[in-house]
Parts: C-alpha cells; structure tokens; sequence
C-alpha cells in the first residue's frame, strides 16, 4: 500500500508547482500598458455628428477610446484623432470604437463635426451638447478643460488633457494613456486583450 503513496504525493507536488506557476503566470498578464485608472460606471447622451442620439450604455460589450477636444485645436486633437484610427485598424474588430467629445460646443456643432470626424476614422464618434452635459462627463473621468482667457469671442483656443481613456466593455473606465503613452500598437494591445 506505501509503495502508492509516493507516486501520488510525487503527482501532488507537481500539480502544485504548475498551479503557482500559471499563477503567477496570469498576475503578469494582469498588467496593461496604460495606467490603471478604476472609475465606476457611467452613462451619458449627447448627440453624434451625424446628428443621432449617442448613448454610451447602448455600446454595453464594446471597448471605446474616449478622448476630449475641439475641432478649432491646431495640432494635439488631428494628432491623437489620427492615432485612435491607427489604434482601431490594428484592433480590427467591430467591438472597438473612440469618441471623440467636444469641449467647445458653442462652436463644435452638429455640422462641423460632420465635416471634421470621418476624415479620421469610420468607427469614431464625434460628439457634442449642452456644455453641463459636457461637463458632467469631463467631472466623471476626472478631467478638466477651460476656454483661453483673453481671447477674442470667436477666435480663442480651449485647454484640455489628451488623454485617452479605455472604457471597458461594462461601462466602466479602466485605463488612462496620457500624452506621453499615446501608442497605436500598445493601446491596440490593450483593447484586444479586453475583447478576448
């Protein structure tokens, strides 16, 4: 009967040693590239550039990239804009989109986003809307932006952060990429793996 017991306990020991291993195996898969940034789930709706009702909680199972800007913005908002387009192409995956959100409304309408967002990409959304409603969404990812004092009533620029924020497929935003992590093929790999 002893002669069993080694074997077994041999058996034991080895499916231990491959239970911590795929542990810890997992805990670095665990790791994204852009940073950690748990914020509860959120809904909004404001109005796209095609003049449709947006509603965030409508595109419950999808990964979306959301960033914030204005179409007057000389150089950061085409740059990341063009970036979400490179970041959605490598994704490849229908489940994938960015929105784009506007913090100049008043001049951000309906028909200019129109004319400005498919330039960039088919799978972003341009959005705009009452300025609190606006607001309201900035607040809940814990951002701010401001119209440049000093400025002339139509000619004026509004600061804001680049930052791109991953809203995971139940709504919430997990990730944050900062300007200084806005890369296409890191962020692409950051999507896919939530799509898996």
């Amino acid at each position: 009967m002893k002669r069993y017991y080694l074997p077994v306990a041999a058996l034991i020991v080895i499916a231990l040693v491959w239970i911590s291993v795929l542990g810890f195996l997992r805990s670095g898969e665990a790791e994204f590239y852009g940073d950690s940034y748990s914020r509860p789930a959120f809904d909004f709706s404001l109005t796209d550039h095609r003049n449709r009702k947006f509603s965030l909680s409508d595109h419950t199972g999808k990964v979306v990239l959301l960033n914030f800007g204005f179409t007057n913005c000389p150089d950061i908002c085409p740059t990341t804009l063009g970036m979400l387009g490179e970041v959605l192409d490598l994704v490849g995956d229908n489940r994938a989109m960015a929105i784009f959100i506007t913090v100049d409304p008043e001049r951000d309408t309906v028909s200019r986003l129109g004319d400005y967002i498919p330039f960039f990409h088919d799978r972003i959304v341009g959005l705009t809307g009452p300025e609190q409603a606006i607001k309201r969404i900035n607040d809940a990812c814990g951002t701010l932006y401001s119209k440049e004092q000093e400025a002339s009533e139509d000619d004026y620029l509004v600061i804001h952060s680049p930052a791109v924020y991953l809203v995971g497929p139940g709504g919430e935003i997990l990730l944050r990429y900062p300007k200084e992590k806005l890369h296409p093929e890191k962020i692409a790999d950051d999507v896919k793996r939530l799509l898996l």
